[in-house]
Formats: C-alpha cells, structure tokens, sequence
C-alpha cells in the first residue's frame, strides 16, 4: 500500500532542504529575504497543530513554523481553531506568549483576532492585540471567516465599534500595524462597505477549484469595492469540498496569477493554507513547495 503520510523526521529534514534556498551555508538561522522578491510576498496560513484533521479526514501534526519552513516562505498568519472539531484536535492555548518565541525567526506575523469558523472572545482578542503590540515581527491582525453570508441582522462577527476598538489598539502600538479580514467570492456581492473602510486589506479566497477561471475579474471586483485595500491572495491547495488535492492545473492557474499580479503591484502577496495539510500526502503540496524554491528569489 501507498504510504500517504510523512514522518515528523522527513518533514524536519525536508524543512530543512528548504530552507537552503533562503540562508547562507555558515548561517544557523534565515538569511531573510530582500523586500524587492517573490519570496518576500509570500505567507503561510498557520492552524494549529493537529487542527486541520476534521476537514481533510487525515492526521497532521505539523506545526505553523514547521509549515513555513517546509514551504520556505518568511511570514506567518496565526489562526485560531474554531470553538468545535478543529479545537477538540488542537488550538493555540492562552497564554500566547509562547507561540510568538517559535515564530522570531520569520519576517512578519498576523495574528488572528477572530479564527476559524468566526471563532472568538473578549479575552483572546484582548490579550492578541497586547502580543502583536509589544512583539517586534507582528505587523497587524487578521479576522476569518469575519464576515457573515446569510442574510441576518448581522453582518460581521463584530460589530463596527468593536473593529474601531481595534484599530484604535492597533494604532496605539506606535508602529505600522494592518488590519486585515478573510474575504470570499462569495462576499462579493454583500453591501458591506461599512466594514471594509475600517480594514487596511483582505485574505481573498476562492473555495471552488473550478471558480479560479474567474480569478482575475473577482480581484478586481475587490478592487472595485474597496479601492484602498491591500489584497493578499489566498491560495487553497486542498478542495475541502471533496477532501482531494488542488488539481494541479488549477494550483498553477492561481499560483501563475498571483506571480503575474505581484509584478504588476496588483496585489500585495499571497498565502497558502495550511501547514495542517502539508504533511499528509496531497501532491499540490509538493508542486507549491517546487514553485516557491524556482520563482521565490525572481525581483519584483
């Protein structure tokens, strides 16, 4: 039989490998790499550990650094698990502190303030935004799954005083901070005007495999919505839908586009989810980590 998985050992050792194409051979620690490359756009979605397993119905025990190291991308997004499987499988437990030591390796950090499944609380919020204010490589917050598609009172997890709230910490820091919330093809057509004024970007996600076709027109829909935001491409590499790879074709369409973007200052980079699937066997894994070690060094 086929073996699926890998062993913590062959991902140690592979993250290894990968990070040669980012450090120096005397250098124990990254060589970061310069602001005017791919690599330096390029971001991993971080679940916790073990999390992911409810969507993808395979064991995982890869962490967020480790994913990014395998990957070879220099930024981070931490992400909560929600309030249901994925946090009965793993979660980051308060307090944070000792999560923001494993990631003092890595350029830049977003720290989710509301996670998986629009998970969140006063408590964890609160004490989030004192982690990202006093931590030198935390450069913003992050909201997922932040916005609400059915129709309701309610269109976000929060209500627009408590983003101001936000914002207002944010700005306390002292430092240049981003706020920034999961947005979905589905979102597109939402009157939520309101609430993307009070970000600085968006995470753009685009669930179906077969929905990429209409990558370039949606970007620009954002773009059209809400013409200040920054736009982080967010870049699946598993249909949740079937529990299947990416296929191929598809991984290189939305990888190609978002090259192509980047060098056009169209968007300002793009993430993929998540170190909870990159441990188990699916091959667009594998494609991603060979298409960030040939363009990640190409200047923009």
């Amino acid at each position: 039989m086929k073996r699926t998985t890998l062993t913590r050992r062959e991902v140690l050792t592979a993250a290894a490998g990968a990070t040669a194409a980012v450090s120096t051979p005397a250098a124990a620690q990254w060589s970061l790499p310069k602001d005017d490359t791919v690599r330096d756009r390029l971001w991993l979605f971080g679940s916790p550990a073990g999390s992911t397993a409810p969507h993808t119905k395979r064991r995982t025990v890869m962490t967020p650094a480790e994913g990014a190291l395998y990957l070879g991308v220099p930024n981070v997004y931490m992400n909560q698990a929600n309030a249901g499987a994925e946090a009965s499988l793993g979660r980051f437990e308060p307090p944070f502190e000792p999560y923001a030591v494993a990631l003092r390796p890595f350029k830049r950090v977003l720290w989710g303030l509301v996670g998986s499944g629009g998970f969140t609380s006063a408590e964890e919020r609160k004490e989030g935004l004192e982690l990202i204010c006093r931590t030198p490589n935390f450069v913003g917050a992050h909201l997922d799954d932040f916005f609400i598609s059915k129709p309701g009172d309610k269109q976000a997890v929060l209500a627009l005083d408590e983003l101001r709230e936000i914002r207002r910490a944010l700005k306390a820091s002292g430092r240049p901070m981003g706020l920034y919330s999961t947005y979905y093809t589905t979102l597109l057509k939402l009157p939520l005007g309101d609430y993307l004024k009070l970000l600085d970007g968006v995470t753009f996600w685009t669930w179906k495999p077969e929905d990429l076709a209409q990558l370039p027109a949606n970007v620009e829909k954002v773009k059209q919505a809400a013409p200040h935001l920054k736009i982080i491409l967010g870049c699946y590499m598993v249909d949740f839908t079937r529990k299947v790879s990416i296929p191929i074709a598809a991984m290189r369409k939305q990888c190609e586009f978002g090259l192509e973007a980047l060098g056009k200052k169209q968007l300002e980079g793009m993430m993929f989810l998540s170190n909870g699937v990159m441990d188990v066997g699916f091959e667009a894994v594998e494609w991603t980590r060979e298409w960030v070690r040939k363009v990640g060094d190409t200047r923009i």
